[in-house]
């Protein structure tokens, strides 16, 4: 019994070295990965545009704890959609991970609806520019997309 258990826990612990951080499945706590300075830094407001053949719209996401909200503005500064959400930061050690989750679309055609699910995408900051970029961990099917975002000075 003894000779079986170690050597279970021998087959083991070579299996789980053989794979890399990121192919280890994320943490479900968020604390345990994600430091205060992690944290600290998305903090405040951060701009983008998005051109659409309906015109080129301002962005703005601001996050406040673990809370953001995200405006979308036409080109005269009319909201044209607003939500809210939750997050969390993780830190595989290969990337950084931004999930969102606990939607809620607080102005526009859409007011009301809300989606509870996480979504999650890889992000860097660097100095005042947030880069997201969507569809590609393990599981998401979009088409890889890439924001950046430029801090607002305030």
């Amino acid at each position: 019994m003894c000779k079986t258990l170690s050597a279970l826990l021998f087959v083991i612990a070579i299996g789980t070295t053989t794979l890399t951080r990121a192919e280890l499945p994320l943490k479900s706590n968020a604390a345990a990965t994600t430091t205060a300075e992690e944290l600290a830094e998305v903090q405040g407001k951060w701009v983008r545009t998005m051109t659409t053949p309906s015109g080129v719209f301002k962005v703005v996401k601001e996050h406040k704890g673990n809370n953001t909200t995200v405006t979308f503005m036409d080109s005269e500064g009319r909201i044209v959609e607003a939500k809210k959400s939750e997050f969390r930061l993780e830190n595989t050690g290969k990337v950084r991970i931004f999930t969102f989750f606990n939607n809620v679309i607080t102005a526009g055609l859409q007011k009301g609806r809300t989606d509870n699910e996480p979504h999650s995408y890889i992000y860097r900051i660097t100095g005042d520019t947030f880069v997201e970029v969507n569809g590609l961990l393990i599981g998401d099917d979009a088409t890889p997309v890439a924001f950046t975002w430029e801090r607002v000075k305030e």
